[in-house]
């Protein structure tokens, strides 16, 4: 059995008035704002990025409010929803979950009336337990639609697509498997950013984004189905795409001198880190290629073999170095060896001393990939690289520790 969690445990204990009340508030003040529309977001992975695209394609013919990208979403959605305005006429919203019982608190604030979800991926599973634990919880914002609702479902996830029996509201398909919704073709990448061509029926429009990586695709797809089922025009939903912005530590690019760099340090995941490295091998091709990975938390029975089957899948790869960040990443460095690995490994449990490791090992045409969960603070590796602060900056509680 899976107990569910207090919203409000890790809050220090004079906030918590305030966060409650400012949740009641919120609660609240949405039912004086009956015209605004809710759409909300969840899935495994990619759902920041999903909620930029919708509200930059949504903003080409409405008023829309979001919320930021860094803000756990017990605290985000009561500040979107109190930022929103009369005048506002959509209100974008990530439900993300961490733990039992977080959608159930998310749905007592406001219900959507268009549901997205993204994927289905074991994420978080030292509370949800496996992979069905992630489905139970995800799935409450479907369930959570009236008849009259839309789900807007990713036909290329076996997991979404079972959603669909879940909900008597309208259910709209994106994605390569959907017959009936925006396709993409012509996929380019490169450091500055990535373009593609948009099809649905006989129109075509191009856009050019700067976020990479093919997989993130599942969010100009979703964003797509969205705008068509708000009414816009196929050149509308290219412009509002091109126009998104990236979210930070997400696969960003950082071209500097000294250092080609891709952020992805706000968080990690086994899904999210096979696509994005995959990404980045896509990307640094024929160059030389150092790799940094921290752990991945909140697995619990599953961390040491999810940690194990990230190092297999790195041993084929042409990684030249990989570093690894604590001793639970450093499973992925022993795995690799084990499978075949080639390239250097280095551990360490210091962000100097990987700073310094990467500048002393790193070459004119180096790319370096840092990603791991935000537990480790691995974005101070790319402030050390880039010359500044590596003081621990908590930007998803928006706290200094």
């Amino acid at each position: 059995m899976i107990l569910k969690t207090d919203v409000f445990e890790e809050v220090k204990s004079w906030k918590k008035p305030l966060h409650k009340s400012r949740t009641y508030i919120a609660k609240n003040y949405l039912k004086l704002l009956p015209e605004v529309e809710v759409i909300g977001i969840t899935g495994s992975v990619g759902k920041t990025l999903t909620q930029n695209a919708i509200y930059s394609v949504l903003s080409q013919k409405f008023n829309v409010s979001t919320g930021g990208e860094n803000l756990d979403p017990t605290f985000r959605i009561p500040q979107t929803i109190l930022a929103t305005k009369p005048w506002n006429q959509k209100v974008v919203l990530e439900y993300g979950v961490e733990k039992p019982g977080n959608m159930d608190h998310y749905l007592s604030i406001v219900k959507p009336k268009i549901a997205v979800v993204t994927n289905i991926a074991p994420t978080h599973t030292k509370y949800f337990k496996d992979i069905e634990g992630v489905y139970s919880e995800k799935v409450k914002l479907v369930k959570a639609l009236a008849k009259s609702g839309r789900a807007v479902l990713n036909a290329d996830d076996p997991n979404v697509a079972k959603m669909a029996s879940e909900t008597e509201a309208r259910i709209y398909w994106y994605g390569k498997k959907a017959t009936d919704s925006v396709k993409i073709s012509h996929f380019s990448q490169s450091l500055a950013g990535s373009t593609f061509r948009l099809h649905y029926k006989s129109q075509k429009a191009t856009v050019s984004w700067k976020a990479v990586g093919e997989h993130q695709l599942t969010s100009a797809y979703a964003a797509a189905a969205v705008g068509l089922l708000e009414g816009l025009t196929l050149k509308q939903i290219a412009k509002g795409l091109s126009q998104v912005k990236l979210p930070e530590h997400r696969l960003t690019p950082l071209v500097t001198k000294n250092f080609n760099i891709i952020d992805d340090t706000y968080n990690s995941s086994p899904k999210a880190a096979l696509e994005a490295l995959k990404a980045f091998l896509k990307l640094s091709k024929n160059l030389h290629k150092i790799v940094v990975l921290g752990p991945m938390k909140d697995l619990g029975h599953l961390s040491e073999d999810e940690h194990r089957k990230l190092g297999e899948a790195i041993a084929k790869s042409k990684i030249n170095v990989l570093i690894t960040f604590e001793k639970v990443a450093e499973i992925i460095a022993k795995s690799a060896k084990k499978n075949g690995f080639r390239g250097k490994t280095l551990n360490s449990d210091s962000i100097a001393a990987v700073v310094k490791g990467i500048k002393k090992l790193k070459k004119k045409n180096s790319v370096i990939f840092i990603k791991g969960s935000r537990h480790a603070h691995l974005d101070r590796i790319v402030n050390g690289l880039l010359g500044k602060s590596t003081k621990v900056s908590c930007y998803h509680c928006g706290e200094l520790k």
